[in-house]
């Protein structure tokens, strides 16, 4: 392996890692070449270029020797790959995960949030399928059995969202079960859907000092009562603003929230509670929408990265494939921050995939390069409207059968 010294997108992407030089002094200890550092390095660029086989990754090395001078390693065999998914420590993933992660808030500590709304938290969870006979350690039904990604994900403002806890669990585990770990006092504004609805939840969130502020939606059937109706204009989508009164049936206690019901723009209607008393009604509806970046944010890593396709189906594997995504995922949101550029983090990831063994700085050039195109396209010319005719005439179905 010869000394390179070129600056290339792939060495400065891999290099944030600063792992892979580690060794692990027990899970490495009789490993000659394949060592926790150099294994996590080699799956988080094949998640960086979608590399969805053991034997893509594999050639991959042998073809490329910026990476095997970045981890010290000419070759490899996919079975040893395989192995080492056995026997990365999570201990250190984890680990991993906080750094990156506190690496984000502090680039990000004079964020001041979504609009006047503050720093806002969506909590969900998304669910990864395994195959029927691999998968069984996971088994929910007959035909389901998989792993769920719990994640509470930290909105500092507009553009910039990004997980800052995960919880990984098999498929049968509820929301709920995985809730207490998640929240957590803080400066934010936590936003939950109909899963995470707990009433023993609520009201202690509610009623503690310091109270934790939130915005959930209630189930169709839920039951309260209306303290005080709030005024409400009729040229806005707020149906309803009012105090109401919901009893916890666990604990036989009741606690006092604000309800907000609002419609989307489809016409469906949506009911959620807050303990928020300083915003507009239209403004809770606001932050309630703002759930929806935590969805964009499980379709960017399954479709984007290799997170659907797991190379070791055994447990402890399928947890360190899970939070290799994720720590993938916050390298790209860090280096999209650092170059602070105008692309998407998904253009971004693109261009990166192609500049790959190419100069940084060529890449940071193509990635600001000005559109040559001046024009704006085809534009789409308005129909005009035909008026109604005042008798329609009524025509047979034509039917054709080819002899």
């Amino acid at each position: 392996m010869g000394n390179i010294t070129k600056n290339s997108v792939l060495r400065k992407c891999l290099q944030r890692l600063a792992f892979h030089s580690f060794r692990c002094p027990f899970e490495d200890h009789y490993s000659k070449k394949l060592t926790v550092g150099a294994a996590v390095t080699l799956f988080v660029e094949a998640q960086f270029q979608q590399r969805r086989f053991l034997p893509d990754i594999v050639l991959n090395l042998q073809t490329n020797s910026e990476l095997q001078d970045l981890i010290e390693i000419s070759t490899i065999h996919e079975s040893s790959l395989n192995r080492k998914l056995d026997a990365i420590p999570l201990a250190y993933l984890e680990w991993l995960f906080t750094e990156l992660v506190r690496e984000l808030k502090v680039r990000k500590a004079e964020a001041k949030g979504i609009q006047h709304f503050g720093k806002l938290t969506p909590v969900d969870s998304t669910s990864i399928s395994l195959p029927k006979v691999l998968g069984d350690w996971a088994f929910y039904q007959s035909k389901t059995k998989g792993v769920k990604m719990h994640v509470r994900l930290l909105s500092v403002e507009a553009g910039c969202h990004f997980p800052d806890e995960i919880v990984l669990s098999t498929i049968g585990v509820s929301d709920q079960q995985a809730v207490k770990r998640l929240v957590i006092p803080a400066e934010t504004t936590y936003i939950f859907d109909r899963g995470y609805v707990n009433y023993g939840n609520f009201r202690e969130w509610s009623e503690s000092e310091g109270a934790l502020l939130f915005v959930a939606r209630l189930r169709a059937k839920t039951k309260y009562t209306v303290q005080a109706e709030r005024p409400v204009s009729s040229h806005s989508p707020i149906s309803r603003d009012a105090d109401v009164e919901i009893l916890d049936k666990t604990s036989g206690q009741t606690f006092h929230v604000r309800l907000v019901q609002f419609q989307d723009q489809q016409g469906k209607v949506y009911e959620v509670i807050t303990n928020r008393q300083d915003l507009s009604a239209e403004d809770i509806s606001e932050i309630y929408r703002c759930r929806w970046q935590i969805e964009l944010f499980f379709k960017w890593i399954k479709q984007h990265l290799a997170t659907i396709h797991f190379h070791n189906h055994h447990p402890h594997a399928v947890w360190v494939q899970c939070y290799i995504a994720i720590i993938t995922a916050l390298i790209c949101q860090l280096i999209h921050l650092e170059i602070q550029t105008s692309q998407s983090v998904w253009n971004m990831l693109r261009m990166m995939r192609y500049y790959a063994r190419e100069d940084w700085e060529d890449f940071i050039k193509a990635l600001n390069r000005e559109p040559t195109r001046s024009s704006k396209g085809r534009q789409k010319v308005p129909k005009l409207e035909e008026p109604h005719a005042q008798t329609k005439e009524k025509r047979a179905t034509v039917k054709i059968i080819l002899a």
